[in-house]
C-alpha cells in the first residue's frame, strides 16, 4: 500500500516510528546502565567486548 492511496494511515505510522524510536533508546540506556554497574561491581569495562566472549565469560564463572 502506498501513502497516496491511504494517506490517513501516514500519522498512525509516524507514532509508530517514534514509539520504536524511543523503545530503541530506552534499550540503549538500559544497556549503558548495566555496563555501568559491571564495573562499578567488578571493574571490568565490556563496553566493546564481543558478545561471545562474554557470554562464555558469564557462564563459565
Amino acid at each position: 500500500m502506498q501513502m497516496t492511496e491511504a494517506p490517513q494511515t501516514i500519522p498512525v505510522g509516524l507514532e509508530y516510528i517514534f514509539i520504536a524510536k524511543a523503545i530503541e533508546r530506552i534499550g540503549d540506556h538500559a544497556a549503558n546502565i548495566a555496563e555501568s554497574i559491571v564495573y562499578v561491581v567488578e571493574g571490568r569495562d565490556v563496553r566493546h567486548m564481543p558478545l561471545d566472549r562474554l557470554e562464555h565469560e558469564v557462564l563459565t564463572n
